[in-house]
C-alpha cells in the first residue's frame, strides 16, 4: 500500500510538469516520515520510508516513459 501511494504522488507531481514540484513531494514524504517517527511511541523502521520513495521514483520514471511513448507514437 506504502508503494502504490508512492507511485501516485509520484505521478501526480510529475503532472505538474514543475521541478520544484516534484522535489518538494519528495521532501514532503520525508518530513511527514520523520514527523510521524518523531511522535511514535514505538521504535523507527526505515523500511516504509525506502518503500515510499522508491515507488515515488517508481510513478515518476513511470510518468516519463508514458510521456515519452506518447510522443513518439504521436508523431508515427
Amino acid at each position: 500500500m506504502v508503494f502504490i501511494l508512492g507511485i501516485s504522488l509520484g505521478f501526480t507531481a510529475l503532472m505538474l510538469r514543475s521541478a520544484i514540484a516534484m522535489a518538494g513531494v519528495g521532501i514532503l514524504i520525508v518530513t511527514a516520515f520523520l514527523g510521524a517517527a518523531l511522535f511514535s511511541a514505538h521504535g523507527i523502521q526505515f523500511l516504509p520510508l525506502v518503500i515510499a520513495v522508491a515507488g515515488y521514483n517508481a510513478g515518476l520514471a513511470g510518468g516519463f516513459v508514458g510521456m515519452m511513448a506518447m510522443r513518439r507514437l504521436g508523431t508515427a
